[in-house]
């Protein structure tokens, strides 16, 4: 068994003489002192990522029933000074999923449900009857999601203490966005009405019901509904990257509801992965039942993802609440269990790229960012420049700028680029890379992109050694008043747009401004964040609305009017 971020003592004995008890002439050497290569990059991984003097992590890896790494970075209170520790408690979000799916399954197991059964033949007032359990657990029901109600996250409503049905409701009225069983759309509401069928069943609280069929059973002593009326020893607190670090706004935990209101430490999600996927839970039929993606899309089975990672089978589910994020992965093949749970929203990288990053080095199929980088010539760097076709719609390009490498995809952000050797290639801060392909004479005919959860990568083909480049214009005050203002992308989300000293300038509420430079004078851009902003102009006056444009999505946000003065 591996030791949490221990050192191993070795004793070497080199015959039986020098195991001898030492003479009086001589004294005992001191033991030679390794220490585990994996716990040793797991260590630099994350001081790499986490600073002591921030909100961080807590981090458990284990393999087999072996414990390799427990361990914390950063603060848990930044105002009291206190740092985080390994037994600290935080909230769980999404990860909470697979919990309610199981006590779902527990509740089939004991002959209570079918997964088949329409949910009307359990809550009998529901307001679409017919979607069924095994619908509402896949993401495939049809249902509205109240956390995708324009405003409805970033606004005061979720600092209300709701009941269930107060939660269902906030959505019955909408129609269904698909017909049940025919589209995969990840969807709250849907485990808040699961949370519902458990109550209903069970008599009582969906939480009580998890304390009775999961937590005890399984000895999660830290596992448990997050009620911010208790008093729980180790609970942290949350913060959040806005223009600055900020505290986590006042979240109601009645509304995250059996969707993600789950608080543990990372020992007992450690603890819980390995009892689930340890046949200690479910019967293997439904076990088996609780991992099949081949009734639903997106790789998605009953609160869990069924994807790959560097081409072995990866369960896992990722979970993002004010002030937390938090990823659990296990990889069968070889019982790898990684749980990263961080009270740092907004954090970069990311907690689900840490625990990728960190199972990867386990398995031994490390992600090429592990390797150094090195220095290419100039002459090498300006070979690889150019437009590379992904499909007869997108391309990616690659362009030079002071002697870096940088990497976009249509409508994506502007990565500088790194090699490590072997025409390899990694995007900044990511664990994607890419390979250079070259033809017999060495010339780069295309790109290989490897994403990080695939196990065949996106060809591109180079179509052009040059990368397109946006022509900038400088506008005139007139022009540029005429952009000026606030634009409403969604409710209680506003894009605003200002003219400044430093030239025209975009801020996103709860975001940091920045620069935009003007193609025309009815489009703006930004090259780094990939983003284009296209304006409505009519024949005289300001804007109408302006279009985003990023990550391939069209977005219009109509201009807001103008307060007059005392308003």
């Amino acid at each position: 068994m591996r030791a949490s971020l221990s050192y191993f003592i070795i004793f070497c004995c080199a015959g039986l003489t020098a195991c001898s008890p030492a003479s009086d002439s001589q004294e005992t050497p001191a033991p030679a002192i390794t220490v585990d290569p994996l716990v040793e990059h797991v260590e630099q991984v994350l001081t790499e990522v986490y600073s002591d003097e921030l909100p961080g992590a807590t981090v458990v890896i284990s393999q087999k029933g072996d414990l390799i790494v427990e361990t914390a970075r950063g603060m848990a209170d930044m105002e009291l000074d206190v740092a985080l520790q390994p037994h600290h408690i935080l909230r769980l979000a999404s990860v909470t999923k697979q919990y309610t799916a199981a006590t779902i399954l527990k509740l089939v197991e004991q002959g209570k449900l079918a997964l088949d059964a329409p949910v009307g033949d359990v809550l009998p007032n529901f307001h679409v009857p017919e979607i069924t359990i095994h619908q509402l657990l896949n993401h495939t029901s049809g249902l509205p999601s109240y956390t995708d109600v324009p405003g409805y996250v970033t606004g005061d409503d979720m600092r209300a203490d709701l009941s269930t049905a107060e939660i269902i409701a906030l959505t019955s009225d909408l129609p269904l966005e698909f017909t049940p069983g025919s589209q995969w759309r990840y969807n709250n509401s849907a485990y808040v009405v699961l949370g519902a069928v458990i109550e209903e069943v069970t008599g009582n609280s969906w939480h009580e019901a998890m304390q009775e069929l999961l937590f005890e059973p399984l000895g999660l002593g830290t596992t448990g509904y997050y009620s911010a009326a208790e008093i729980t020893p180790g609970r942290v607190e949350g913060y959040m990257q806005q223009e600055q670090l900020v505290n986590a706004p006042f979240i109601s935990m009645t509304q995250p509801h059996a969707a993600g209101a789950l608080s543990a430490t990372a020992a007992d999600v450690d603890k819980w992965q390995r009892a689930l996927h340890g046949g200690k839970v479910l019967s293997d039929a439904l076990y088996s039942r609780m991992i099949d993606t081949s009734q639903g899309l997106q790789n998605y089975a009953y609160g869990l993802s069924v994807t790959s990672l560097r081409g072995e089978q990866m369960i896992s589910h990722s979970g993002g609440i004010h002030g937390f994020n938090t990823y659990a992965l296990w990889l069968p093949e070889q019982e790898v269990s990684v749980v990263v749970l961080s009270n740092y929203a907004g954090h970069t990288p990311a907690v689900g790229e840490v625990a990728l990053r960190l199972a990867s080095q386990v398995i031994g199929k490390p992600f090429p960012i592990e390797k150094a980088t090195i220095e290419l010539p100039a002459s090498e760097l300006q070979a690889l420049v150019g437009t590379y076709q992904i499909s007869d719609d997108e391309q990616r390009s690659l362009s030079l700028n002071d002697g870096v490498l940088y990497s976009q995809r249509d409508g994506g952000r502007k990565l500088a680029v790194a090699a490590v050797g072997n025409d390899q290639f990694v995007l900044e801060d990511s664990l994607v890379y890419f390979e250079a392909l070259r033809n017999e004479a060495g010339q780069v005919t295309g790109l290989n992109f490897y994403q990080i959860a695939t196990t065949e990568p996106e060809y591109a083909e180079k179509i052009s050694d040059k990368a397109p480049q946006r022509s900038v214009i400088n506008l005139s005050d007139s022009q540029a008043q005429r952009l000026v203002g606030n634009y409403e992308l969604m409710p209680g989300f506003v894009i605003s747009i200002r003219h400044t000293e430093a030239g025209m300038v975009a801020q996103a509420t709860g975001q940091s401004a920045f620069v935009v430079q003007a193609e025309s004078p009815s489009v703006l851009f930004n090259d780094e964040f990939g983003i284009v902003m296209e304006f409505e102009l009519p024949e005289q006056g300001p804007a109408s609305q302006l279009m985003l444009l990023q990550g391939g999505q069209k977005s219009p946000a109509p201009r807001m009017q103008d307060q007059k003065e005392g308003e």
